[in-house]
């Protein structure tokens, strides 16, 4: 245990979030998310008895975002054939407003990706923290800013 270090927030993921780059992403996925295949090359922490939402507060105690780039986060878009069954996304708004307390006011508080695109970016993120968030389209993306 360390002084101001949330207690969710794992050793194997402080060290991780410490070695990790400017630029370099982590990604917040529910319980649905591949996350076994996706962080194959990568580190991958399962803590199933918290939300995403928690995890992110948590989160950006010690993490800085990049603002570089267009959002502060980063959701995959719904599918079309969810979209035709009506699958609504609540969470973005609770993930909008985490992050609008962190963020650049200037910024789009959240982005998305396509299915594919948000795979393919998840292929590249240095740690994945599989939670056991259960809403729909709940996996978040985030890129390490700079310390000022």
């Amino acid at each position: 245990m360390l002084k101001g270090i949330p207690q969710i927030i794992t050793p194997q993921m402080l060290y991780t979030l410490s070695a990790m780059g400017h630029g370099d992403s982590v990604v917040l996925a529910d319980a649905n998310f591949p996350a076994y295949r996706i962080a194959s090359n990568h580190t991958l922490v399962h803590i199933p008895n918290i939300s995403i939402c928690e995890m992110l507060k948590a989160l950006l105690q010690v993490f800085p975002l990049d603002h570089l780039h267009e959002s502060a986060g980063y959701v995959m878009e719904v599918d079309s054939e969810d979209q035709r069954r009506g699958v609504k996304t609540p969470i973005w708004q609770e993930y909008s407003e985490i992050l609008r307390k962190d963020n650049n006011k200037s910024k789009q508080v959240l982005g998305s990706y396509s299915r594919a695109s948000f795979y393919a970016e998840a292929l590249k993120a240095q740690l994945i923290v599989l939670t056991g968030e259960c809403a729909p389209y709940a996996n978040l993306m985030l890129f390490k800013g700079v310390l000022n």
